[in-house]
């Protein structure tokens, strides 16, 4: 197998993952997979499920190709590399193949160069960015950046992240904003905030990014204070689509990956999971034009010398409401609330649903069965 036929079918084993990794026109994404995985590396990946599986049951695949010890360590090292997902079960660790976004990607913030962020860039625009947005299940969502603030209904708990925080058993950890990151290696500064360690994880989550040295573990107050300065910074809050979010982006127009690539489209407010939308109250609106310089999704402008939401951009994260010195604008409750899956595991299993419909997951579940990969 020649390195191209190889990292080609590489590129076609990711894409049957909940989000998919498709082919662009340039052929980018294989300058990517080859920045990435070394050719064993690649092989090794081609033999992993996207369901975790124990080391001794991804060895039957490869019969004399290395032993289970050898596969272990390089699966271990691999993991290491942010290439793959190790979760630390009690009685064996279980492994599986990872998505790009959210995903491999973050997982090289300490790793990342100049070369790689230009072609993920380029990757974002020509490929990715359309399978990672969805008119359907998204893998992350939007909350309002504060409680206390005037609101049609109440917000319920899923959407009040201080209180998620404050009732979470953590632990907690903050790690460097990639989107930011890869930005400054490009030489673009981020023009909405100074703040570059404020990407939050919990639980699982920070467990697993600290082992990695990929982030540091911080207090239940720190993470409180890195929530409420994203509200002062203008920052939009994307915690992961679940009742229970392994991480917390606070993301701005400029620099974040998800927002400007969603920006992009005719009505990006269509990818976005939030539970509300803003909106003015005309006479009471002074025309200060603060609102519009917060809207990191450029759907707030001056009409008529009054501030004017436009709907099909609006994603419901009340930057602007938090600072309205007049209290023209409002926060609104959709009328149906998007239920939620649990977990990770729920949410990449509605991915798949979405992707694959109702006989697509019974090919899934029968593969699983028989002990192959997926």
């Amino acid at each position: 197998m020649t390195p191209e036929d190889l990292y080609r079918k590489l590129q076609q084993h990711l894409d049957r993952m909940p989000v998919g990794f498709p082919a662009s026109k340039s052929g980018v994404e294989i300058k990517i997979l080859m920045q990435l995985f070394t050719p064993e590396e690649a092989e090794i990946t081609l033999e992993l499920s996207a369901l975790p599986e124990p080391a001794k049951a991804i060895h039957k695949r490869f019969k004399a190709k290395m032993t289970l010890p050898e596969l272990t360590q390089k699966l271990d090292q691999m993991s290491d590399k942010g290439l793959i997902h190790r979760l630390p079960i009690a009685a064996e660790p279980l492994y599986s193949k990872m998505i790009f976004a959210v995903g491999i990607y973050e997982h090289q913030v300490h790793r990342l160069t100049p070369e790689f962020e230009r072609d993920s860039q380029q990757y974002l625009d020509e490929a990715f960015g359309e399978a990672f947005h969805s008119k359907k299940t998204t893998q992350m969502r939007i909350v309002p950046v504060n409680r206390d603030i005037p609101v049609e209904r109440n917000v319920t708990s899923y959407d009040d992240l201080r209180a998620y925080v404050e009732s979470s058993s953590g632990p907690f950890a903050r790690m460097t904003c990639i989107c930011r990151h890869g930005k400054e290696l490009l030489g673009h500064k981020c023009k909405q905030t100074k703040l570059l360690d404020n990407c939050l994880t919990f639980g699982l989550g920070a467990k697993l990014m600290v082992e990695q040295g990929a982030a540091r573990l911080i207090s239940r107050e720190e993470m409180l204070e890195l929530v409420n300065a994203a509200d002062k910074e203008g920052l939009v809050l994307q915690p992961e689509n679940t009742k229970n979010p392994l991480f917390v982006c606070c993301c701005c127009g400029c620099c974040c990956n998800v927002l400007t690539s969603a920006k992009k489209f005719p009505h990006p407010a269509e990818y976005f999971s939030s539970n509300f939308y803003a909106e003015v109250d005309r006479e009471a609106c002074t025309a200060c034009g603060l609102c519009e310089v917060r809207c990191q999704m450029d759907a707030i402008s001056m009409k008529d010398e009054k501030a004017d939401v436009e709907s099909s951009r609006c994603i419901g994260c009340a930057l602007c409401v938090t600072t309205c010195p007049s209290g023209a604008l409002r926060l609104h409750k959709k009328e149906s609330a998007k239920i939620l899956p649990n977990d990770t595991q729920a949410l990449y299993g509605r991915l798949l649903l979405d992707r694959y419909g109702p006989w697509g997951m019974a090919k899934i579940a029968a593969l699983r069965l028989l002990g192959k990969k997926v």
